[in-house]
């Protein structure tokens, strides 16, 4: 059975996908530009269960803001 590549507490990047989804594309591009740097580091706050595309996570940056819902192919470890 699949499990987790990061746990709560995790330090992780954000890594820029390449995505074949005109939309999801799209809102990469327009997430990643004014919110995320590469370099930034975000800490895993949530685990999410697995839907057909894998597991998401909820994250959330150095600077007191929002949390963020993200895919695991979305992530390294920093």
């Amino acid at each position: 059975m699949a499990s987790h590549k990061f746990k709560v507490g995790d330090q992780v990047r954000l890594v820029k996908l390449a995505s074949t989804n005109t939309v999801e594309a799209f809102l990469n591009l327009v997430t990643t530009l004014d919110v995320t740097r590469s370099q930034d580091i975000w800490e895993i706050t949530r685990l999410l269960p697995a839907d057909r595309n894998g597991f998401q996570y909820h994250i959330k940056g150095a600077q007191a803001g929002p949390e963020r819902l993200v895919r695991e192919e979305q992530l390294q470890s920093a």
